[in-house]
């Protein structure tokens, strides 16, 4: 799967997606409320954008603004502050004709950082103070180990935060790792009785993970009790722990008992003597039912 670029849409309008709530909606770049020069607080902008290096950005402008003609100048983030454009700049200017329609944004206006984009015209009151301008945030993604291979090995979704510098691959369990390439196998929570779960990728045993277990506790899951079901406490068949001071034993025929140490047999009373003298030797206790 190549990396393919994402088309984004910008409205260029003033009658939606304009912030009017500085602090809560607008700036992503600072947390402290930024102030113009003249030290009035920043007027309205349109909603700041955050995008992938490699995406592809659209403005399209809506009919009432063709005329005057206006077009986009790319400013620094002082002027952008001030709403101030420089004239004599026109290299600056975003398209090479007025802005009318949709127009795509050039890649060399997308570069990695935060780029800030205002309205101008040649006469008139300026569209920016009344919020069209834009500020463009560009981050690269490492949610891909090749170009060829699926973001986040499709396990997971490739994000950003606002104060984050680059998009990054978030995993969904049961899944980790940078490229969500690894199975995270303590998601299961696979250790009982509070034992603690160390992934081992896969690499040290086929389960994929390690419990440390807490005393009393022992076993693969933690799930047996240490000085319980040893061997030869249960006789002949399994042994399983039920809680800290109590295992139940498993018995086959023709074992019987807490720990299947009797046997009943059925038979003649002569071979059954004979048979409760061998019991007895290998102490266990012997029931007759004739």
């Amino acid at each position: 799967m190549i990396n393919k670029s994402i088309m984004l849409l910008m409205n260029w309008t003033l009658t939606e997606n304009i912030c009017m709530d500085f602090c809560g909606d607008c700036w992503f770049g600072d947390v402290n409320t930024k102030m113009s020069t003249s030290g009035n607080q920043v007027f309205p902008q349109i909603c700041p954008l955050q995008i992938q290096l490699g995406d592809i950005l659209a403005i399209s402008s809506e009919p009432s603004l063709h005329s005057p003609e206006i077009n986009l100048m790319n400013v620094s983030e002082a002027s952008f502050i001030d709403c101030l454009q420089n004239t004599t700049t026109e290299d600056q200017l975003l398209f090479g004709c007025k802005l009318k329609g949709m127009h795509t944004v050039n890649s060399p206006w997308l570069s990695v950082g935060t780029h800030y984009f205002i309205t101008v015209k040649a006469s008139g009151p300026s569209f920016c103070h009344l919020g069209l301008q834009l500020n463009v945030t560009v981050k690269e993604q490492f949610c891909q180990e090749s170009l060829s291979s699926e973001f986040c090995s499709g396990h997971g979704k490739c994000l950003t935060e606002v104060w984050s510098k680059t998009y990054s691959c978030h995993s969904q369990p049961p899944f980790s790792g940078k490229y969500c390439q690894e199975l995270d196998a303590c998601s299961y929570k696979p250790c009982e009785n509070n034992g603690i779960c160390i992934n081992k990728r896969g690499k040290w045993n086929k389960q994929g993970y390690e419990c440390i277990c807490h005393r009393p506790f022992t076993g693969m899951n933690c799930s047996e009790i240490i000085g319980q079901c040893q061997p030869h406490i249960c006789f002949h068949r399994n042994c399983g722990s039920i809680t800290i001071n109590n295992l139940i034993c498993e018995c086959g025929e023709p074992f019987s008992g807490k720990k299947c140490t009797c046997i009943y047999v059925y038979m003649h009373a002569y071979k059954s003597l004979i048979f409760c003298l061998i019991c007895f030797t290998l102490n266990l206790k012997c029931f007759i039912n004739y």
